[in-house]
């Protein structure tokens, strides 16, 4: 049960729309307050729905729980695996209603592009549900000048092959690196995903 100022009726309702509730009952308790009852998945209440609630109706708004009859619903869900350069991340894999998988996954994937440090290699990071890859970003590699010695001298001076030969090799060890190297995760790094917070 959730009451909430009337002036506040339609924010209500539509944190509950957004929040898979089910919208049992709604009315005024008297000419200022309304009373909404409302079936909910568990989980959309303990992540941040009391938040969400003070903040759509400035602080104002209370929420009673109590275990529904019956209390188990059926429902559509999806296991979300990240990825990073194809290796699945276990620890960072989740379970999410279908229709939130690929915004959970993109807000995860985004999360690991901004706390992932950059590479030798491209660092790709996806998002998997359902056999499909429904989120997916990438970090650019760090890149050696391999044209230039020490200063700013030029190799090979203006011999063009040479230039393409040196570019040539750089190319190849970066695919070998991308091949063979891993992404290590710090406890920081994961810390930081997994806290629907930051």
């Amino acid at each position: 049960r959730i009451m909430a100022p009337a002036e506040y009726a339609g924010n209500v309702m539509e944190l509950l729309k957004r929040k898979r509730g089910s919208e049992l009952e709604s009315k005024p308790i008297d000419e200022d307050t309304w009373l909404f009852t409302a079936r909910m998945p568990w989980g959309e209440v303990v992540t941040d729905f009391h938040d969400e609630l003070k903040n759509s109706t400035a602080g104002m708004g209370s929420l009673d729980t109590s275990e529904a009859d019956p209390p188990f619903q059926e429902a559509s869900l999806a296991k979300v695996e990240i990825m990073l350069n194809s290796e699945v991340v276990d620890p960072l894999s989740f379970v999410c209603h279908r229709n939130d998988a690929q915004e959970q996954g993109r807000r995860v994937c985004a999360k690991l592009q901004e706390v992932l440090p950059r590479q030798q290699f491209v660092t790709v990071i996806q998002a998997k549900a359902d056999g499909k890859i429904v989120a997916s970003e990438r970090i650019k590699a760090y890149r050696k000048d391999v044209l230039t010695t020490g200063g700013s001298k030029t190799v090979g001076g203006g011999d063009v092959t040479r230039k393409k030969k040196l570019l040539e090799k750089q190319k190849r060890g970066k695919k070998r690196q991308q091949a063979t190297g891993k992404v290590t995760l710090s406890q920081a790094a994961f810390n930081s995903v997994i806290s629907r917070s930051s």
